[in-house]
């Protein structure tokens, strides 16, 4: 039994697991379970002038007012963000995604959608629907943009095959200058409602805008479509531009995060999407937007919560960073110290428990002693030496049982118990005879330990 070692080497035995455990339960709370939000937010956008550019920049102001650093990253076209954060590039955490590029970003996450986009179709006199592009010239940016993307997905519902139209890179103002100068025959421009460019296209003498026939049938066919009516006007009023109502489409924008993005900062962002977008647009009208009715990518599960009203407690009552730092103390560290704290002080039962489970065990052995000694012919001569030697050798193993001193006293009431057995079956002494049911006396009434046993017992040092 080494009961004294344990208890000499409690410290790194007993204590030192214990503490080594906190740390790492401390550390996984700290950095996988309940980990802090990142430090700085990485918005990507579009090129310097574009609307995303400005309307990162207005997400960068409010989130800056709730604590989080925000880099407004451009990139040459809009939907170079995209690529990069599907990617699993750590360079772009959110950015903003029409609908079309929904197939070439599977990963990604939407939190909502935020608003729409026009399909803005221009055309020469004489040209009212898009299915009149056959033969024609029409610029629609390079490929893979959105207005090619587009250019190509209302002539595949129309029929027309895209051979049969000749494409240009034109695209903003360069698309206007060529068109105004016939270089095109149409422009197909993706774009919001306030967009320059459709502006200054729907301005062009002998310039008008498409319409899109059979629109409704069409957007129930093609998810990424939605139809509208363009009243007239409401480009220009004064102007009557339009001068007629437009059966048009529209595509939604999504706010898209990367799939690993940190709780804490993808609900920011919904708080910011809530202010800025909750105020109608153009053709929008109030609280359309934002939604996750109709996402073209898939719903990040925290938006859904969040869509329910569910949130942390702390974040309705304390400001954004402080109440991660709150959370972190309640939830995580303060479970982790109160139980490293009971474990602490649990920690001496151990000891107590191993020494009352030997003890226990020798008591045991003594039990089966006693209850052979009852059995018939327990009194013949062979089977009292056999008792005496069984009994010995359990006298051997407590004497050497080593237990710190403050469990002395129960290791001398064993043996004690056990001279008391040792003296009813030793023959001519004054308490020999049967054993009775009621198991050893009282210590007080038993014999001296030396009457018993030859070897004095050693008094166990403590450390």
């Amino acid at each position: 039994m080494k009961l004294l070692l344990l208890y000499c080497r409690r410290w790194w035995m007993i204590y030192l697991p214990i503490l080594l455990t906190l740390c790492m339960l401390l550390a996984i709370v700290t950095w996988v379970w309940k980990p802090l939000p990142p430090k700085r937010l990485v918005i990507g956008a579009g090129p310097a002038p574009s609307s995303y550019f400005l309307l990162a920049q207005q997400y960068a102001q409010r989130l800056g007012a709730m604590g989080i650093e925000v880099q407004v990253v451009p990139h040459p076209r809009p939907q170079d963000p995209l690529g990069k954060l599907t990617a699993g590039a750590q360079g772009v955490d959110a950015t903003f995604a029409q609908g079309l590029y929904a197939q070439e970003a599977p990963h990604a996450l939407a939190l909502a959608v935020i608003g729409h986009e026009l399909v803005w179709l221009f055309g020469r006199d004489g040209m009212t629907h898009p299915g009149q592009w056959r033969g024609r010239r029409v610029a629609a940016s390079v490929a893979g943009s959105s207005n090619r993307l587009m250019a190509l997905r209302l002539l595949a519902h129309m029929g027309v095959p895209a051979d049969e139209v000749s494409f240009t890179d034109h695209v903003g103002s360069s698309a206007v200058e060529a068109l105004s100068r016939g270089e095109v025959d149409a422009v197909v421009h993706v774009a919001a409602g306030t967009s320059q460019t459709a502006i200054d296209l729907a301005r062009l003498d002998g310039v008008q805008l498409l319409t899109v026939e059979r629109s409704g049938s069409l957007a129930a066919r093609d998810p990424l479509l939605r139809p509208v009516v363009m009243p007239q006007g409401a480009i220009e009023l004064r102007g009557n531009i339009p001068d007629r109502d437009i059966t048009a489409l529209v595509t939604p924008t999504h706010l898209v995060v990367r799939a690993d993005l940190h709780p804490a900062l993808q609900r920011a962002l919904l708080d910011v999407a809530l202010e800025l977008h909750a105020v109608p647009g153009f053709l929008e009208r109030q609280e359309n937007y934002p939604t996750q009715i109709g996402s073209n990518f898939p719903i990040s599960e925290v938006a859904r919560q969040h869509a329910r009203g569910s949130r942390p407690w702390l974040e309705t009552i304390l400001p954004f960073g402080k109440a991660q730092w709150a959370a972190l103390l309640v939830q995580g560290l303060l479970p982790v110290f109160l139980l490293g704290t009971f474990l602490l002080l649990r920690a001496p039962s151990i000891i107590e428990w191993r020494v009352g489970a030997a003890l226990h065990h020798f008591y045991g052995e003594l039990s089966f002693i006693e209850g052979d000694a009852q059995a018939p012919g327990a009194e013949q001569t062979q089977a009292r030496e056999q008792l005496l030697h069984r009994l010995g050798e359990l006298e051997r193993q407590v004497l050497d049982m080593e237990i710190p001193d403050q469990f002395a006293a129960r290791w001398y009431t064993l043996r004690e118990h056990l001279a008391q057995v040792a003296e009813r079956l030793t023959p001519g002494s004054p308490s020999s005879g049967p054993l009775g049911a009621a198991g050893p006396a009282k210590a007080a009434h038993l014999p001296p330990m030396a009457d018993f046993h030859p070897a004095r017992p050693q008094a166990v040092a403590h450390p």
